[in-house]
């Protein structure tokens, strides 16, 4: 469980923006409120899936959300993609395979496989460890924007 209290101050910000009462702001996000309550009360990064949600509620890059950038300006993808969708673009772009990725991140292929085969997103840790190999931001790994 990672804590990173420059977000829970940017989550303070964009709710206190809304002047919505957190339960609504929840309701609208579709996300769980014990995740919610856990990121704005404590810090705590919930799971990307749901950090992708918030930062597409407030329509913000997740560096800003994360409070790593002071650039609040975001331009959604004009059609978004999946995390696994743009890992294969880059992977193809860069001509590559995926063992040369997981070797060069310092991971074991098969979390790839299982990504794949599940549906699943990494951990937050190795998203960003991905978005620094490709040198790309989380947003356009993610899928969230065309911007690299």
């Amino acid at each position: 469980m990672s804590v990173c209290v420059e977000f829970q101050n940017r989550l303070h910000d964009l709710v206190e923006e809304r002047e919505l009462k957190r339960t609504q702001i929840v309701k609208e996000m579709g996300v769980d409120y014990r995740s919610f309550a856990g990121a704005f009360n404590y810090g705590i990064l919930p799971k990307p899936v749901v950090l992708a949600r918030m930062a597409d509620y407030f329509c913000v890059p997740l560096a800003y959300l994360l409070g790593r950038s002071d650039n609040d300006a975001f331009t959604p993808a004009a059609r978004p993609e999946s995390f696994h969708e743009r890992l294969e673009s880059l992977r193809a772009e860069a001509d590559i395979s995926f063992y040369k990725v997981a070797k060069d991140c310092h991971f074991d292929k098969s979390c790839i496989s299982k990504w794949y085969k599940l549906g699943q997103i990494p951990s937050f840790e190795i998203l960003e460890l991905l978005a620094d190999y490709f040198q790309v931001s989380l947003d356009y790994l993610l899928g969230r924007s065309d911007e690299k």
